[in-house]
């Protein structure tokens, strides 16, 4: 079974597959208003409200371990 995590609020969600996340973080350093942080080596989008859909933690993310949805898709 596949480990995916979904974090949301009203208008954004992200899902990450920390079966595939391999704690590079580079998703952590890219996000201009700080929406994740590593945890025991696995990414977490606890401020997921902070998000501005700019998309640069999907595009970064080495193994494809990001989903990232918002109701304006």
């Amino acid at each position: 079974m596949t480990d995916i995590r979904k974090w949301e609020d009203n208008e954004h969600w992200v899902e990450i597959d920390l079966d595939l996340c391999v704690g590079v973080a580079d998703c952590v350093e890219i996000c201009p208003v700080e929406c994740f942080e590593l945890l025991d080596g696995k990414v977490s989008a606890q401020n997921i409200g902070e998000c501005i859909d700019c998309l640069a933690c999907e595009g970064i993310c080495p193994v494809e371990a990001i989903l990232k949805h918002s109701a304006w898709d």
